[in-house]
């Protein structure tokens, strides 16, 4: 794990009377780049509170320490891929990562649990073990994304043919080396198969919802799925319902509208963090 992601878990690790703010606060403000970058994130629209964020600290303070967590990971975790070129498009795939970690976490809020504070890392990195299995097997995972792209078909579908094995299980390896949550090692193995989860695990079943919402809304990996493998909201909203009865206060039109403008946002802030995408030709 990055040396400040891991300076950050030790830190939150002790009962938040005894957190040390400054030395989080100092943490982040060694690295310049990443503390313009996180308060590039706690000023966008999404974030923002009343008035702006200037300093760190300021954020710190204004959004709570969990939330400069998961804003340290979202700005952190694309730099150790940074030297991944040609074999996985990072930047769409940090946009899907930025736009499941975001939904997930309104989901959790809206109709989930009580405690939510590992939705958002869960969902930011439901899918590294993409970016593991390219750094690791380049060679193979360029025919991995080739065969998908050609097939339009779901990225674990030509891992298994191919290497043998698909992300959620390497992201599930580097998960446990990192020593993540137990709930959110599990959500990033079962995302394409909550319902092996027993007992079941409400991290697990709202990130695999926000997953497949993100794809229903073509933020995925640079291609459209086949017709009938691309989710659509009613049946998405008819699970949800099932397992989260709160959802239930909810229309479901209403909801999708809403589901779409933060998703919307979402991606104006992966515009901020990653830069734009070129326009598709």
């Amino acid at each position: 794990m990055p040396r400040i992601l891991a300076t950050l878990a030790e830190a939150l690790q002790t009962p938040v009377s005894q957190v040390d703010v400054g030395r989080i606060v100092q943490t982040i403000s060694y690295d310049k780049s990443l503390a313009a970058q996180c308060l590039r994130m706690a000023n966008s629209a999404l974030y923002r509170q009343r008035g702006d964020v200037s300093t760190v600290s300021e954020a710190v303070l204004t959004l709570g320490l969990w939330r400069i967590r998961d804003l340290v990971f979202s700005c952190t975790l694309p730099q150790m891929f940074a030297s991944l070129k040609g074999v996985v498009p990072k930047e769409i795939l940090w946009r899907h990562s930025l736009g499941t970690a975001i939904l997930a976490e309104k989901l959790a809020r809206d109709f989930a649990m009580a405690r939510h504070d590992q939705v958002y890392v869960a969902g930011l990195l439901h899918d590294i073990g993409i970016l593991i299995n390219a750094l690791l097997f380049p060679g193979d995972f360029r025919e991995v994304m080739r065969e998908s792209a050609k097939e339009r078909a779901a990225i674990s579908v030509a891992e298994r043919r191919v290497l043998g094995f698909t992300h959620a299980e390497s992201g599930r390896a580097l998960a446990e080396a990192w020593k993540l949550p137990k709930e959110v090692a599990d959500a990033i193995e079962f995302h394409h198969r909550p319902d092996d989860l027993k007992p079941d695990n409400e991290i697990a079943l709202i990130v695999a919802f926000a997953d497949q919402l993100c794809l229903a809304n073509d933020v995925g990996y640079g291609y459209e799925l086949r017709d009938e493998d691309k989710p659509d909201f009613p049946a998405l909203w008819q699970v949800l319902v099932s397992r989260f009865p709160k959802a239930n206060s909810a229309p479901a039109s209403e909801y999708e509208v809403e589901c779409s403008s933060t998703l919307a946002a979402a991606q104006a802030l992966a515009d901020q963090v990653f830069g734009r995408m070129p326009a598709r030709t």
